[in-house]
């Protein structure tokens, strides 16, 4: 059950893209079918390229911070932050 605190922190939007390579998750159209170039631990750009993700059955609200992405007065560690989950399986299709 969320705390006071928590319930006054705003739900992220559900997010409409993520990058097969690295898991970005995007939350505007517009990124779509571009190059993903997030930042990766070894200093180079991911080479991957953003893919819609608009299912139904893609995404899932993360069951610990409700979709705001914050638990326990930091970050869900659960979703990174994100508040949403992807079904990871849908990547391999």
């Amino acid at each position: 059950m969320p705390n006071d605190a928590e319930l006054n922190v705003t739900r992220r939007d559900r997010p409409v893209g993520i990058c097969p390579r690295c898991h970005a998750i995007i939350r505007t159209f517009d990124q779509i079918g571009k190059k993903c170039a997030r930042p990766l631990p070894s200093g180079a750009k991911c080479p991957g390229v953003i893919r819609s993700a608009l299912a139904g059955d893609e995404w899932a609200e993360c069951p610990n911070c409700h979709a705001t992405g914050r638990r326990d007065g930091g970050i869900c560690s659960r979703c990174n932050g994100e508040g949403w989950l992807y079904d990871k399986r849908r990547l391999a299709e």
